[in-house]
């Protein structure tokens, strides 16, 4: 074996090493924090329905003021939560509605 093919033997078998290490089931993350939901001062969560078949949401963000959430959905609607009402209203649209594009289950799309 020459110098170079010992070199890529050993490189390869600590790339796998490394590989297995990092997948490893044991591996645990304590530095990472987890969302727990709670359903706010009564115990219920709600599901909320998207209409027109959006799903999302796909990002959220809170603007300067701290008002929001807003979050963008499937459909490229932007869409703030409205806490008195307990729904979410659109708040702006990165799509004219006339230009939506409305695709069946059947069009084989």
């Amino acid at each position: 074996m020459n110098k170079m093919t010992v070199l890529a033997v050993l490189l390869d078998a600590a790339v796998v090493a490394a590989a297995t290490l990092m997948s490893s089931p044991d591996a645990s993350r304590h530095d990472v924090a987890l969302l727990e939901i709670g359903g706010g001062g009564d115990g219920r969560l709600e599901l909320v329905p998207m209409d027109a078949g959006a799903a999302g949401p796909e990002s959220l963000a809170f603007d300067g003021d701290g008002g929001g959430p807003y979050v963008g959905v499937s459909d490229g609607r932007i869409l703030r939560w409205v806490p008195g009402e307990r729904w979410w209203e659109e708040h702006s649209s990165s799509c004219a509605p006339e230009l939506y594009v409305h695709v069946s289950p059947s069009s084989g799309l």
